[in-house]
């Protein structure tokens, strides 16, 4: 990410993305660390920091900068709640069959993602994680992951609900906090495992409208 190549076809993407004209850019960041997010940003903007290959600063960093934004904002949740299975769990539960399919997934997506990177741009890379065809496959890691476990025990079922629905839900809850106008326009950077629900919850919600990267890097 830090090569000449590369900085180049980020600049492209920045470019591209800034006409959404974002007024709150989102990060995949958890909200505790909302001080520390934002003071590596203005330690950015004074010239203080020099940025490193997450996409937190490659891009969430350099858009905001490129849109005059005065910080950027942390929506993740991630921590760990009573009765959760461990995931590690899931493997060794009933029916841990499910599991190993979806972690097979899983390993298919970061090979196919790792080739098709060495051979297209960054854009390019962005438009194939954001493609409807590997949101799906995405989110099918989920779905398999749900049914590892037995039904006494239905350790799956209750990890993928309690804690990745959760964590999606809280996610979700966050971004429309951030809303103080009907004229606001917000960016939200995540990984690719989040788009299928956070994109659900979003449309669903009936108070936004979703705009999705293609409109703008295609």
């Amino acid at each position: 990410m830090l090569s000449e190549t590369r900085q180049i076809e980020i600049e492209e993407v920045i470019g591209l993305l800034k006409d959404f004209r974002p007024t709150k850019i989102a990060l995949e960041a958890v909200e505790g660390l909302q001080g520390a997010l934002n003071e590596g940003y203005q330690d950015f903007l004074s010239g203080q920091y020099i940025l490193g290959v997450n996409e937190i600063e490659q891009i969430g960093y350099r858009l905001a900068k490129d849109c005059s934004l005065p910080a950027v904002h942390a929506v993740d949740w991630n921590e760990d709640e009573e009765d959760v299975p461990e995931m590690s769990d899931l493997s060794t539960a009933e029916n841990g069959k499910y599991y190993d399919a979806a972690m097979q997934i899983g390993q298919e997506i970061t090979s196919d993602m790792e080739a098709f990177f060495k051979e297209h741009t960054y854009r390019e890379l962005l438009l194939w994680l954001n493609a409807p065809e590997q949101v799906a496959k995405g989110h099918e890691i989920y779905m398999k992951m749900a049914l590892a476990g037995g039904d006494e025990h239905p350790a799956g079922a209750l990890w993928t609900a309690k804690y990745w629905y959760y964590r999606n839900l809280l996610i979700y809850k966050n971004l429309i906090k951030l809303i103080e106008s009907d004229e606001e326009r917000i960016f939200v950077l995540y990984g690719a495992g989040h788009l299928h629900l956070l994109g659900q919850f979003l449309k669903e919600s009936n108070l936004v409208e979703v705009e999705v990267a293609h409109e703008y890097l295609s």
